[in-house]
């Protein structure tokens, strides 16, 4: 499922310029890397999501999920 597409993909605010996230494996990692930093429990339990999912709805799910936490956090771009 690491392949697996993000369509259209996520674009975060990061610096020095946006970040996309187009494969499952991508959004993982932009969650793990925040996770380090400290995020909430709302980022684990997408975190957790992201991890586990091992069809394709569940990769589905969980790439809604993050799309709404990163708009909740202001962090999300619109797509182009």
């Amino acid at each position: 499922m690491d392949e697996f597409p993000i369509v259209p993909p996520i674009i975060v605010k990061d610096t020095p310029r946006p970040r996309h996230l187009r494969t499952l494996a991508e959004a993982r990692g932009y969650v793990d890397e925040a996770m380090r930093l400290g995020r909430p429990a709302p980022w684990r339990e997408v975190w957790h999501r992201l991890k586990t999912a091992a069809a394709e709805d569940e990769a589905i799910e969980a790439i809604g999920d993050l799309r709404e936490l990163l708009a909740e956090e202001d962090l999300l771009l619109p797509d182009k």
